[in-house]
């Protein structure tokens, strides 16, 4: 489900969990949009944000997606009760 190895410098990718910026930094929301400034094997280095609020996370590929997803909440609540 994360982003395919071919990520790379430029590409917007979406965040999959909740990241924060440093230790005391603001929390990015999932599902926030993501610029990746770098891709080194199977880390990512993205500005998330918009100008001056423009922050520098690093995170693993399977935290991002290329596509944004969104899921209902009839969907969510068929998986709170799913047996499997």
């Amino acid at each position: 489900m994360g982003a395919e190895d071919t990520t790379a410098g430029g590409d917007v990718v979406y965040l999959l969990a909740e990241l924060r910026s440093a230790e005391q930094g603001p929390v990015h929301e999932i599902g926030s949009r993501a610029r990746v400034l770098e891709a080194d094997g199977d880390r990512l280095t993205l500005a998330v944000g918009y100008g001056r609020f423009e922050s520098v996370v690093t995170c693993s590929r399977g935290l991002v997606a290329r596509q944004r997803h969104t899921l209902s909440r009839r969907a969510l609540r068929a998986d709170r009760w799913s047996t499997a």
